[in-house]
């Protein structure tokens, strides 16, 4: 894998990916990398879990993973299953994100039945992570959705799952949130 750092800031998008203004900023690459960029407990804790997982492979089998291990963070984590054609369907969906999403439970639907013109947000990350084969994140303003307006932004984390290092087929996401109230505090 190559060790150096990619990322993007604000108006600008990674290769391939149309900009969005929602995102604030972007990395991908070495998790030590990802490490640098992640201020959020949860994602965190579920980065230092896989890199446990994974060892010396480039990621971890999804039968390695127990989510027992990463209960705590349960609510925020998503999972979705990489299918042919650039498609990508929601396997497992926590109560936080599925609030955030605002669209009922989104098991087994795509992020285009979800967000409808606004999948690119979602779709870009997942692309990514499965073509770089490598840890993902970035920062959003919640604008884009903001079907429950105590979010004012999040951090997100994709983490690449295969049963070889040759391809993804499960990214596992885990979101960290901060609300309205939180911001001014800040």
């Amino acid at each position: 894998m190559n060790k150096q750092q990619h990322s993007a800031l604000a108006g600008s998008a990674a290769k391939g990916a149309p900009p969005s203004p929602a995102v604030l900023s972007e990395y991908w690459g070495a998790p030590a990398e990802i490490r640098a960029h992640l201020h959020a407990e949860g994602p965190l804790a579920v980065l230092d879990y896989w890199e446990r997982l994974r060892g010396t492979r480039r990621f971890p089998s999804r039968a390695d993973f127990n989510p027992m291990e990463v209960r705590k963070y349960l609510p925020l984590i998503f999972m979705l299953d990489v299918l042919p054609d650039e498609t990508w369907r929601y396997r497992v969906v926590g109560s936080v994100i599925a609030d955030f999403f605002g669209a009922g439970n989104p098991v087994g639907k795509t992020p285009e039945e979800i967000f409808g013109a606004n999948a690119e947000v979602a779709l870009s990350p997942l692309r990514l992570c499965t073509t770089e084969r490598a840890p993902y994140m970035h920062t959003a303003s919640a604008s884009w959705l903001y079907r429950d307006r105590t979010f004012v932004h999040y951090t997100v984390l994709l983490l690449p799952f295969g049963e070889s290092d040759d391809a993804v087929d499960k990214v596992l996401c885990v979101a960290e949130f901060v609300s309205e109230e939180e911001a001014a505090r800040s």
